[in-house]
């Protein structure tokens, strides 16, 4: 897992997509004061799956590269 699977994603206006070759992620949102409490998540059968608390958006990396 990289580091920043590790430390979670910082959340924008916009939705962000990290693309991980894991099937379990973490986020954290970014942390303190405008982060959440840290999640995994497990990928779904479709290989992506979404953070409830800060909707950043995490996918299968063979499916950014379409492999």
């Amino acid at each position: 897992m990289s580091e920043a699977q590790m430390n979670g994603a910082v959340p924008s206006a916009a939705t962000q997509t990290t693309f991980t070759n894991d099937s379990r992620v973490s986020c954290s949102g970014g942390g303190g004061p405008l982060g959440h409490p840290q999640v995994w998540l497990t990928l779904g059968s479709n290989g992506q799956v979404t953070c409830p608390y800060c909707s950043h958006n995490f996918a299968a990396a063979q499916q950014a590269d379409g492999s």
